[in-house]
């Protein structure tokens, strides 16, 4: 090779290197295998995530759970004989589904509020009061309160509605904050004077031009919202609320059965342990490498701003 290429040739892979990004990267192979989990569950799942798989062993059941390794139970069994890896599967699809809801709709009211504030100097006060006044309540504490009141209830619907909506509603505040500020630096752009020069009036131009140019924010704000969700439900998980009711040192206490779900998993396991440390440590995994994958790519579209 000619020795006069090779500084060029240094320039370029080194532009080349510094170009890529590790956290989008990372981040959204490891969201595109738990999307494709959770999309084609039933076709890579090795079990039915409610079925019991019973073994035995000179012509008596062996108790659960069985340990990780078992024939045809990869990551073991729970403690009603019921594979781990399967449950873990279909688990991300209700899990996912929860916390991507939840999330959207936890952008969309910190958006509209945000947006309104950084807009409408008058409104900028009250909401500006009522950001302070919800970030002083922390997240946790805002949960239990409501989620306990209506697992006592016992009603399916009622819950599942329940943990999606205190989801939507703890974190938004974060979110209108740097709405605002995006907006009232957008409020000064060349295009909105533009915009007002050709006779569109305020609001139209917040929809048609200042909207569009929050598109990057807002999907950053969306994947820390699924990252900080899925947080949370686990955090739920480990005191015993879950989706569909509670999980105590007394059993579980009217949870629907087809929530094959991580948050009930990680209560279980909690509750569990001492039968065997993998009840425990498999969906703690699961829920820590989702929230990794959500943070890495929010981090790597924060890189590409």
């Amino acid at each position: 090779m000619n020795v006069s290429l090779a500084p060029a040739l240094a320039r370029r892979l080194r532009a080349t290197a510094l170009r890529i990004n590790p956290p989008l990267v990372v981040g959204g192979l490891l969201i595109a295998a738990l999307l494709a989990c959770a999309l084609a569950a039933p076709l890579i799942a090795p079990h039915d995530p409610l079925a019991t798989l019973l073994r035995s062993s000179g012509g008596k059941i062996l108790p659960a759970p069985y340990p990780p390794g078992t024939p045809g139970m990869p990551l073991g069994s729970d403690t009603l004989w019921r594979d781990m890896l399967s449950r873990l599967i279909y688990g991300s699809r209700y899990t996912l589904l929860f916390c991507g809801v939840a999330a959207t709709l936890r952008v969309a009211i910190g958006a509209l509020l945000g947006m309104l504030a950084g807009w409408y100097r008058r409104a900028s006060r009250p909401i500006d009061l009522l950001v302070s006044a919800w970030s002083a309540v922390p997240s946790l504490f805002f949960a239990i309160v409501p989620l306990l009141l209506v697992n006592r209830s016992g009603s399916l619907a009622a819950s599942t509605a329940a943990f999606v909506i205190v989801l939507s509603l703890t974190g938004w505040a974060e979110t209108a904050v740097r709405c605002r500020v995006a907006v009232r630096g957008l409020s000064v752009a060349p295009f909105v004077e533009s915009a007002y020069a050709i006779g569109l009036r305020r609001f139209a131009v917040l929809w048609r031009h200042i909207l569009p140019n929050l598109r990057d924010l807002l999907l950053i704000e969306a994947a820390y919202a699924i990252a900080a969700a899925l947080l949370l439900v686990g955090e739920l998980g480990f005191l015993g609320i879950v989706v569909g009711g509670s999980v105590g040192d007394a059993g579980a206490s009217s949870v629907h059965p087809i929530y094959a779900e991580w948050g009930s998993m990680l209560a279980r396991g909690v509750r569990d342990r001492g039968a065997g440390l993998w009840l425990l440590l498999e969906p703690l995994i699961a829920f820590t490498l989702a929230i990794l994958a959500f943070n890495l790519l929010a981090e790597g579209l924060r890189r590409r701003q």
